[in-house]
Formats: C-alpha cells, sequence, structure tokens
C-alpha cells in the first residue's frame, strides 16, 4: 500500500487530476442539489396550478348549474364566498408546504378529494331538501286552490259527483238566517201542474208555493222544523191530504188539511199533542193496516211514533212505540209500499228499521258516514217511488254538498251520487230537507220533480229549489 502511495506520489501528472477534481467536486455536488430542489418546486407548482385549475372548473361547472336551475340561485352568492375562502387557503397551504415531500402532496389531495366529496353530499342533500320543500309549497297552494267546493269533484269511494241544474226556486222564506228547511209535495190528481210545494220556515211557520215558486199562502205558528204530507185520510168522511209538521217552539204535532178547493192549510188538530223535544219529522200509511203514522226525531237520538186518527172531525194521536240512536236524529222517510222507515243520524249514517208499530226496535246501518258514500251531515231522507216496488232512496250529504241516490228495494245498493249547480238560477249548498215524486206534474215536471232546501241563497234568505226528475235519473221512471 505505502510502495503505491509512494508510487502515485511520485508522478506528478496524476497527482494534479486528482487535485483538479477534488476542488470541482463541491460545486458539481452543489449544482445537482439545486437542480432536484428547481424540479420539486416546479412540481408543487404544477400540483397547485392543476389543482386551482379544477376548483376554477367545478366552480364555474356549478355556477352554470345554478343558472339553469333557478331553486340554487339563493346559495350562489354564499358558496362563491365559502369557495374564494377556500382557494385563498389552499393557496397559503401549498406555499407553506412546498417544502414537503410528493407523499405528503399525495396525502393532501386526497385529503382534499374526500372534503371536496363531502362538499358535494352536504350540497346534494340542501338541494333535495330544497326541491321538497318547493313540492310541499307546490302541493299546499293546490290545495288552497281547490279549498272552495269543486263542481266536479270524485270522492274515490262514490265514483264521479253528477251534475244537474234546478229550473225553478221559490220565494225566499221571511225570516232570515238558518230558516227554510223541509219541502213536502202535494200532487193534484185533477190538473197535475196545480200541484203544491209545502215548506217549513223553522224561523216562523210553514210558506205554501205553487210550481212555479210563487208563495200562495203563510202559516206563522212558530218553530216548525219538517214536515210530511199523506193523501187520503178520511176525515168528516172525505179523503183528505192530510199534512203534519214538528213544532219546536211547544214540542207538538203540528197538524193541518189542504182545502183543495182554496188550496189553503187549515188546523185540524183535536188538541195540543206533546211529544218527545220535537226535531224532524215524517209520516207513513201502512199499507197492511190503511192506518196513518207521524214519527218525530230528537237531538238526544229518541224517535216517537205516533198513530193518527180522526176524533170529531180532528186528528189526534197516541204514541205506539219508541226508538232510540246513539246521537242526535232528524231526517227520516217511510216507504208505505215496502213497509220501512228510514232514520238519518247526522254523523253517523242511514238506519233502516221496520214501519210497522210492532215490527223490531233494531235497525241495520245501510250506508255510513265517511265510511260509505255519506260525508257528515246526513240530512233529508227522500223515495222515489218507481213500478213494482222498485225506486230509489235519497240522502242528502250535507258534508259535500251533495245527494246519494240508493236503491229501494233489496239491500239499497247505491246507485250514484249528484250535486245541483249553478244553472238559470245558483247552484245549492248545506241542503236539510228534501222531498221527490215521480208523478206527472204537468208540462214543467212531466216526468217528476226533486225539491230541496237551499241553505245559501244568492238572492237574500233561504229558499226551496225545485230540479226536473229526469235530469237525474231519467225519463224511465215516469
Amino acid at each position: 500500500m505505502r510502495d503505491n502511495f509512494k508510487g502515485l506520489k511520485g508522478n506528478k501528472f496524476l497527482v494534479g487530476i486528482l487535485a483538479i477534481i477534488l476542488c470541482l467536486a463541491p460545486a458539481m455536488l452543489a449544482q445537482d442539489e439545486k437542480q432536484i430542489s428547481d424540479s420539486d418546486s416546479k412540481k408543487k407548482t404544477e400540483k397547485s396550478s392543476d389543482k386551482k385549475s379544477d376548483k376554477e372548473s367545478k366552480k364555474k361547472q356549478s355556477d352554470d348549474e345554478e343558472e339553469s336551475s333557478p331553486k340554487k340561485r339563493k346559495d350562489k352568492d354564499k358558496d362563491d364566498d365559502d369557495e374564494d375562502k377556500d382557494d385563498d387557503e389552499d393557496e397559503d397551504k401549498d406555499d407553506d408546504d412546498e417544502d414537503k415531500d410528493d407523499d405528503d402532496d399525495s396525502d393532501k389531495q386526497k385529503g382534499e378529494e374526500s372534503s371536496s366529496k363531502k362538499e358535494k353530499s352536504k350540497k346534494d342533500k340542501s338541494d333535495a331538501s330544497s326541491e321538497s320543500v318547493k313540492e310541499k309549497a307546490g302541493s299546499r297552494a293546490k290545495a288552497e286552490e281547490y279549498s272552495e267546493p269543486v263542481r266536479s269533484a270524485a270522492p274515490s269511494s262514490a265514483g264521479v259527483i253528477e251534475e244537474v241544474a234546478a229550473t225553478v226556486e221559490t220565494a225566499p222564506v221571511p225570516n232570515a238566517g238558518d230558516a227554510a228547511d223541509d219541502p213536502a209535495i202535494w200532487v193534484d190528481p185533477k190538473d197535475p201542474a196545480r200541484s203544491l210545494i209545502i215548506g217549513t220556515d223553522k224561523q216562523g211557520g210553514l210558506a205554501v208555493y205553487d210550481l212555479e215558486g210563487k208563495e200562495l199562502q203563510y202559516v206563522a205558528d212558530g218553530r216548525v222544523d219538517n214536515v210530511d204530507l199523506r193523501d187520503g185520510f178520511l176525515l168528516g168522511g172525505q179523503p183528505v191530504p192530510l199534512i203534519t209538521a214538528s213544532n219546536r217552539s211547544d214540542n207538538t204535532i203540528a197538524i193541518y188539511m189542504l182545502n183543495t178547493e182554496t188550496l189553503k192549510l187549515e188546523n185540524v188538530a183535536a188538541r195540543k199533542i206533546t211529544t218527545v223535544t220535537a226535531y224532524g219529522c215524517c209520516m207513513y200509511r201502512s199499507e197492511k193496516t190503511g192506518k196513518f203514522y207521524y214519527f218525530v226525531t230528537a237531538k238526544s237520538g229518541d224517535v216517537e211514533q205516533w198513530e193518527l186518527f180522526a176524533a170529531g172531525g180532528k186528528v189526534d194521536a197516541k204514541k205506539v212505540r219508541s226508538l232510540k240512536a246513539a246521537t242526535t236524529v232528524e231526517g227520516c222517510v217511510a216507504d208505505d209500499e215496502l213497509g220501512f222507515f228510514y232514520l238519518a243520524e247526522e254523523t253517523k249514517g242511514i238506519w233502516k228499521f221496520g214501519a210497522e208499530p210492532d215490527a223490531e226496535t233494531k235497525g241495520s246501518l245501510i250506508d255510513e258516514a265517511g265510511g260509505g258514500k255519506l260525508v257528515a251531515d246526513v240530512e233529508g231522507l227522500a223515495i222515489a217511488y218507481g213500478k213494482n216496488g222498485e225506486g230509489y232512496l235519497i240522502a242528502s250529504s250535507q258534508g259535500n254538498n251533495s245527494f246519494v241516490v240508493y236503491r229501494r228495494e233489496g239491500n239499497n245498493e247505491y246507485v250514484k251520487t249528484f250535486r245541483i249547480v249553478s244553472g238559470d238560477m245558483d247552484g245549492v249548498e248545506e241542503t236539510d230537507g228534501i222531498e221527490v215524486t215521480t208523478a206527472n206534474l204537468g208540462p214543467a215536471f212531466p216526468n217528476g220533480v226533486f225539491i230541496v232546501q237551499d241553505g245559501i241563497n244568492d238572492k237574500g234568505n233561504q229558499n226551496f229549489k225545485l230540479v226536473p226528475w229526469d235530469s237525474i235519473m231519467g225519463k224511465r221512471e215516469k
């Protein structure tokens, strides 16, 4: 080793070369380090530029989406401020981290991508929430738009509600407020066009109208609520039209006969006949016995059946039966031919009983308010007589201003629902009592007429509206 070194030392040329190399080595190492540092800095600058470009691209895409979607515009300013702040923070962070290695930069990029995904998720949720709010607001607006009664409303349980119009209306009753209530019809067998309508004014008495709606008589006998009529009652040896009504002023049976010559009502009550606290009423004439009966209903749910009979040229009565419903009852009707009594329990539905005084006191529910075709309150009831025991039972479904039709025979199968809308006169709302006849009433109503109380009359106090029966059920029911 020493010999080799001595040999090298003796060679001056090699020694010079070695000295030069030793002098240049530090400078060359420094240059290499500078190039490496410059390369790393360039890479980081390019990454920072790529990040900014990516952010600007995302921001532009977001702006385009926001401008194309009005529901996102209201958050645009806030998002712009947040993104500018993020850019500034990222730039500062990039400057501070330029001396970190590529692995740190890679971790940071992954973190930013994760943050971007979270921000996007939050934005998607916000957009979904905004869309949900808009949809709810739209639904609310639609509900408000149809908050008033819709003429073509179609409850899913009852099918489409058909529309008909009245052709005649009576003069308004004398008293204001909730006054008119229930109609009855007398058919003149000699001259159908001379037939009459008898309507109650529960604030004052009874009114008699002709088929053109003109008032012919007003009997101020108190708070008369419901009224009904049967032909052929023998009084003084002569058959007369007998009219009964529930008088709430003193809870008595108001009893009249119709003078068919003068077309006036005449009081024929033998005495003051006091009943349960009176509300509604209806009559029944038994085909089995020929007897006449009066049913009176009460808000308490009580129902009484009274037999009517002649006594010294007047009409007296005796109670023969009691029934009971759970809640308020008013409207009722009896089917003289088939021997049934129908009762409207306002918030429950329609009950069916035997009409004879010795029949069962337990009824059957043929349709239920809310669960069937009816919308409470269930009010007036009427029978449209057809041939061979056929025909219809009609009910006032006051809760949706409509009328529900059932078959009279069998199990009272549902037929249809209809509403009386504006035509030559205003439509009908909030109906209490109703009545119908399928008899020929002359040129105006050759196939019968359906009469209803109108709770909201556009020409003053409440009144009654007349609808041709054939416009409801057709001419086949003549």
